[in-house]
């Protein structure tokens, strides 16, 4: 690892505890050195906010996005191959995906057909929480999204560059 950064991506701290939905959330960004291929990778993670009105786009949502896109370009320098993922609680054609495809991001979950992030434990509609973004198609050496065994109401999502 030869970088970091961490932030919210909405609201901030409390020390009053969690408080109510939606509750303040963060964002944390690495930067590795990968010697086998000789190149930097950043990968910037987040669990957006969770509305309990749903997963429609909102002003919150958006400035989210906005603030995960500029932590992933804080930490990602020019030629780095750049990843953003995580649960961010929002359907396929979302602004927060909408934001990071016009910042140059490519999201593999949607683009490469699978049915969903989400398994049997899962009980209400909407398939979709979790993505996985890249800057460089090019560099994936594999993508999937595992639908078994189920430990959680979220699939992992394997990347492989």
């Amino acid at each position: 690892m030869i970088a970091q950064v961490q932030g919210f991506v909405h609201k901030h701290f409390t020390p009053d505890g969690y408080g109510d939905h939606p509750r303040s959330r963060s964002a944390h960004g690495v930067r590795l050195y990968d010697l086998a291929a000789d190149r930097a990778v950043s990968i910037t993670h987040m669990h957006g906010l969770r509305d309990l009105a749903g997963k429609m786009d909102t002003p919150e949502r958006a400035a989210q996005a906005h603030r995960l896109l500029g932590l992933s370009q804080s930490i990602t320098e020019t030629g780095d191959l750049a990843v953003v993922c995580g649960d961010f609680n929002v359907e396929p054609g979302s602004e927060t995906l909408h934001i990071m495809q016009e910042a140059g991001f490519t999201e593999l979950v949607t683009t490469q057909d699978f049915e969903g992030t989400r398994n049997t434990y899962y009980k209400k509609p909407g398939r979709f929480a979790d993505y996985m973004l890249v800057n460089d198609p090019g560099a994936i050496d594999q993508f999937d999204v595992l639908y078994d065994p189920e430990v959680s109401d979220h699939c992992p999502l394997v990347l492989s560059l």
